[in-house]
């Protein structure tokens, strides 16, 4: 009688969904571990406990990993109503107990099948079955899955994932969903509206530098994944990842290129699903998955992924921006021998045109940080100089000079002054009504950029401060005396690289007042167009802060005004 009834629901839910995707999941890249990489088919009920078990008892958990995946090979048979059951002898207890076990560890379960009508390891795939399989895995407890493309002949691949990911919000548990589609069909172009990250290439072996040909399906090794992501930077952000597929540290490499192909996975911007066996690793092992340091560079909330600024007899030097107007640095020796870097900074010219910021190495000193040996090791003021180890890299993080907020006095006659900041502005500017908007300041991050003094701007009768914009930002904080205040925050699309509604959307934090999913395009009606928010908010702490996180395509911002309210 459940099987009936879930069978109904199966309908109903055909019937009732509306095509999206879960919004708000795998805002960093996920981070987990997958069976496939070491155990292939041999995956059973014991060893997933024990995998979670070891994830937690490792550190891994603390450092960031969540998801325990099981790839291929756990399915069973489809009962005579079309439902999928894990195979009984590898599975006794099921996938619900499994899943309740992993979720008791403070985890989350994730599970894998195929577009196919067959698993790449000729297990029941899901097609034809992809609401009866999404109702099931939403029963079973499942917050992740990896969908594969194998035994698809005739299917269209963006039609296959946005059958499956409709399939998901139907069945009404948030999951992660996975495109393992190997970029034949180019999922970066579609994947961002259908899932939270796609497959690049195809399957990666634990070799650095060379591929393994079986018939017509190549594996590739860690640098032929890598030079594949260069040209896909642009399609990746907070919630839409390029996937170059599972980490291979542990499996066989040396620890050189363990440490090579973790680093660059970070400043990918990469998922970071381990694929080793957490039960039984060495110390380089467990030192190299769980170094925090570097880690943070890829669960940077900017969510960028990095760059390659040159590349010269076999020494790589890359750049990832990252929050607060720092930057993460790799030097990659993909050659046998030792190398040098000499890297001068104040004559290098760095600038990153996805997100159009720039170091400024010839005006702003930075710290740096050696992410592996974990030392400070002097400023951007003088000239690095480093030898990096055949097949391993330098990686650094340069820390720029956080700007001090400035103590406000709280004066009873000076509170009652309205506050108005021209954000991008680099001058202060007097509007028609005599009011003055102050030049650009109160961020902690972002960069800045100008419009033509020509352009033109619908709905407001103060063009001005909307020629000028903050973006990629993340925190707003401005000292005041406590009590209550209108806050204005002031938008128009101007970019010409969006298109539309949906192009450019993120959230923002005013004092606890939540804006998600904020559009700026749809918000103000078209392009070029102002918009107002208004939030009327309380000052507890001495200061004003407003957060920002980007979704889709960086946050921006082009005026703000805080009013105060009398009581």
């Amino acid at each position: 009688m459940k099987r009936i009834a879930l069978l109904f629901a199966v309908c109903l839910a055909c019937t009732i969904a509306h095509g999206q995707k879960f919004e708000q999941l795998a805002l960093t890249p996920p981070m987990g571990w997958n069976s496939w990489n070491k155990f292939g088919c041999n995956v059973n009920e014991q060893l997933i406990r024990e995998i979670a078990d070891a994830m937690v008892s490792s550190g891994m958990k603390d450092a960031g990993y969540e998801y325990v995946v099981i790839d291929d090979c756990w399915h069973g048979q489809r009962d005579n109503l079309g439902f999928i059951h894990p195979d009984p002898k590898l599975f006794p207890s099921g996938m619900k107990a499994l899943a309740d076990y992993i979720h008791s560890k403070g985890l989350k379960f994730g599970i894998y099948s195929c577009a196919g009508d067959k698993t790449c390891a000729g297990r029941p795939g899901s097609r034809g079955h992809e609401y009866q399989d999404a109702l099931t895995y939403a029963q079973w407890g499942v917050d992740y899955l990896k969908y594969d493309w194998c035994n698809t002949e005739g299917l269209n691949a963006e039609g296959a994932y946005m059958t499956m990911r409709d399939a998901l919000y139907a069945a009404g548990r948030p999951i992660v969903f996975s495109i393992c589609e190997w970029g034949s069909n180019k999922p970066w172009l579609w994947g961002p509206k259908i899932g939270h990250l796609w497959r690049t290439t195809g399957d990666i072996v634990p070799r650095f530098d060379t591929a393994d040909a079986r018939g017509r399906w190549r594996s590739w090794g860690v640098l032929q994944i890598l030079d594949r992501q260069v040209d896909l930077r642009q399609y990746a952000g907070p919630g839409h990842w390029n996937d170059p597929d599972m980490l291979e540290v542990g499996n066989g490499m040396s620890v050189n290129e363990d440490r090579a192909h973790f680093s660059m996975w970070c400043m990918l911007a990469a998922p970071l699903m381990a694929g080793n066996d957490l039960r039984n690793m060495s110390a380089e092992t467990l030192q190299i998955l769980t170094n925090r340091d570097v880690i943070a560079i890829d669960q940077d909330p900017l969510g960028v992924q990095g760059f390659r600024y040159s590349s010269k007899d076999g020494l790589e030097v890359w750049f990832k921006p990252l929050v607060n107007n720092d930057w993460a640095m790799c030097v990659l020796n993909r050659s046998n021998v030792t190398k040098q870097i000499v890297f001068d900074w104040k004559n290098e010219n760095v600038y990153d045109n996805l997100i159009r910021r720039t170091p400024q190495f010839d005006k702003i000193q930075y710290r740096i940080r050696d992410l592996w040996t974990k030392k400070e090791i002097g400023t951007t003021a003088t000239r690095l100089v480093a030898d990096v180890p055949a097949h391993d890299v330098l990686m650094l993080r340069l820390s720029a000079p956080k700007p001090v907020a400035t103590a406000v006095t709280p004066d009873p006659h000076q509170a009652q002054k309205i506050i108005r900041i021209n954000a991008g502005a680099d001058a202060a500017y007097t509007d028609p009504d005599g009011n003055l908007w102050l030049p650009d300041q109160g961020f902690a991050d972002g960069d800045t950029v100008s419009r033509p003094d020509s352009l033109e701007i619908l709905t407001t009768k103060n063009p001005v401060i909307y020629r000028t914009e903050r973006y990629g930002m993340t925190q707003f904080t401005w000292p005041l005396p406590n009590g209550r205040y209108l806050v204005k925050l002031h938008f128009a699309e101007t970019y010409d690289g969006i298109g539309g509604a949906g192009d450019r959307v993120f959230s923002f934090n005013v004092e606890g007042t939540e804006f998600k999913d904020f559009d700026v395009f749809l918000k103000a009606g078209g392009f070029q167009r102002a918009y107002v928010e208004t939030v009327p908010v309380e000052v507890t702490d001495g200061k004003l802060d407003i957060t920002f996180t980007p979704n889709i395509q960086n946050p921006e911002i082009n005026a703000i005004e805080i009013i105060p309210q009398s009581d």
